[in-house]
């Protein structure tokens, strides 16, 4: 067997690039019988499992570059996924009923928001108050300030 790199992460292998590691084991031969009793391997036994331990561990390196790859750039699609589902929202947004209800509707709505005793339309906390309802935008601030009964 040749020594070669792994075709996906470069890492040395023993074997060519386009031997697979053959994880079957024929029933009847000398190394199933390695891998099913607990018999000690012969001194002839000893390069041969050792090349196997070694193109194993070649082959599990290549896997482990493999999925550190794609973990990186599985979180690369997540972050673009959440930026484009933000933008999608923010999109959506501008879609919405609200910002084409003519000003008499919503003028309406803000007066049912309104507290009914004059006392707390007098104060300037802008929590409780009409005053709130004028943060919203500038629209809302307009329509509201145009409202006489406010």
């Amino acid at each position: 067997m040749s020594s070669s790199r792994c075709s996906e992460c470069g890492a040395a292998t023993i074997g060519t690039a386009e031997e697979p590691l053959n994880l079957d084991v024929t029933p009847g031969t000398l190394y199933h019988a390695l891998l099913t009793t607990n018999e000690p391997p012969q001194g002839a036994e000893f390069p041969f499992i050792q090349s196997v331990i070694l193109k194993t561990d070649a082959h599990l390196a290549c896997l482990d570059e493999e999925i550190l790859r794609l973990r990186d750039r599985l979180e690369q699609l997540e972050e673009e996924r959440r930026v484009l589902s933000e933008y999608r929202a923010q999109n959506t947004g501008i879609l919405s009923p609200l910002r084409r209800m003519p000003p008499e509707i919503l003028s309406e709505i803000i007066l049912w928001t309104v507290p009914t005793i004059p006392d707390a339309r007098a104060g300037l906390d802008l929590e409780n108050s009409p005053w709130a309802l004028t943060h919203i935008s500038s629209r809302w601030r307009a329509v509201s300030t145009s409202t006489p009964s406010l």
